[in-house]
């Protein structure tokens, strides 16, 4: 039993290095697409609507990969396939003509995350020792992170050297490809390994009313986010330009940090953690009222800290809800309904973008209700 453990350790922190260079690529990408898509003429909402639709085809389509993967079994296969898409769309957004053209590798690169995260999920939680899932997000999360700071670090630095964003998407070719050996190298030495160890009494992904309430109350939360994009947006004529991806890059530190404790502390605490990031989110948009550029780089770290929670106790919890043979497709549904959330997110924030009263009594609104509908899937049986 020991030699097992220790050898999904290992794959689990294998996998945290695939995702290590994966978010340097598409991370360091997402710092300054705000900034480049509206350089190429688009606006705004136009920029609230991309990502939006973007993050929800991303999030939706993993419940198809979800069910496929549990279907097929064939785990590696489509990781490969998803990781592909999601970090090679990245340095082709250099050669994007328009806002158009960008908005389309924008789309794939979302689409390709959506069909790797499933079958890697279900991977970190097979591969996870009994009663500690949490250990397992929090180890793969921080080596998530870190790519996710040092991405967005490199790019400021391109463009501090006078660096142009078409050269810096060209740069990200690097860890992408660092990305697809690693993975490689993991199938090659852990991919046959039979990770199935222990039997789990969970409830049926078909008839569990709490895991459905709980993902919708997840996606209600989820729209209610003020999300970084807008804050990069928002930076532009303030601060220096390489000093934009900088507050991204506060964004993913504070994501990590907090998703790595919070994970930790879930094996201890339990899902009501999951109420911390509704609070936080409360407080993102009315940090942004301080006007000044330090408030941008609090807000960022407020909304990292939200991200983190996101990532390690909810996926957590619905590991912890739902069956091992059926977790695969549990994950997908589970993501299309927060990929909505944050589709309504990027549509009605951006919308309400030059009104931060309105914005503030929206998110204020979603997170109450969401709040409500949590406190019921934790009472139902």
């Amino acid at each position: 039993m020991d030699g097992k453990i220790r050898k999904g350790t290992i794959l689990i922190i294998i996998i945290g290095f695939v995702s290590l260079f994966g978010d340097f690529t598409y991370e360091g990408a997402r710092s300054i697409i705000p900034q480049y898509f509206t350089s190429l003429g688009g606006s705004v909402f136009l920029l609230g609507i991309v990502l939006g639709v973007s993050e929800f085809a991303g999030y939706a389509f993993r419940l198809v990969s979800g069910k496929i993967a549990d279907r097929t079994k064939r785990y590696w296969p489509m990781m490969f396939v998803g990781y592909a898409i999601n970090l090679f769309a990245v340095p082709l957004l250099a050669l994007a003509g328009n806002y158009i053209g960008a908005a389309v590798l924008i789309f794939l690169e979302r689409l390709g995350k959506g069909t790797r995260t499933p079958p890697r999920d279900y991977v970190i939680s097979s591969a996870a020792a009994e009663g500690k899932t949490g250990k397992a997000f929090a180890i793969e999360e921080g080596l998530d992170q870190a790519g996710a700071i040092v991405g967005p670090l490199v790019v400021a630095m391109v463009l501090l050297y006078r660096g142009t964003y078409k050269e810096a998407f060209a740069f990200l070719a690097f860890p992408a490809v660092s990305a697809m050996v690693v993975l490689f190298a993991a199938y090659r030495y852990y991919g046959r390994a039979n990770l199935k160890r222990h039997k789990e009494m969970h409830t049926s992904i078909m008839s569990s009313r709490k895991f459905l309430m709980y993902s919708v109350a997840v996606a209600i939360s989820a729209a209610g986010l003020y999300q970084v994009a807008f804050m990069l947006y928002g930076a532009q004529g303030r601060i220096a330009a390489y000093l934009i991806p900088i507050i991204f890059l506060t964004a993913m530190a504070g994501e990590g940090a907090f998703g790595f404790a919070f994970g930790l502390l879930y094996d201890r605490i339990g899902r009501k953690l999951v109420y911390s990031g509704l609070m936080v989110s409360l407080l993102i948009p009315i940090i942004l009222l301080g006007g000044t550029p330090e408030y941008l780089f609090i807000a960022a770290l407020a909304y990292g800290a939200v991200l983190g929670i996101q990532d390690t106790v909810m996926r957590a919890v619905v590991g912890s809800m739902i069956k091992h043979k059926e977790r695969g497709s549990a994950f997908g549904i589970f993501n299309a309904f927060y990929g909505f959330g944050l589709l309504a997110s990027g549509a009605i924030v951006g919308y309400l973008y030059f009104s931060i009263d309105a914005v503030i009594a929206y998110v204020f609104v979603a997170q109450a209700i969401a709040f409500v509908l949590l406190s019921a899937s934790f009472t139902e049986k």
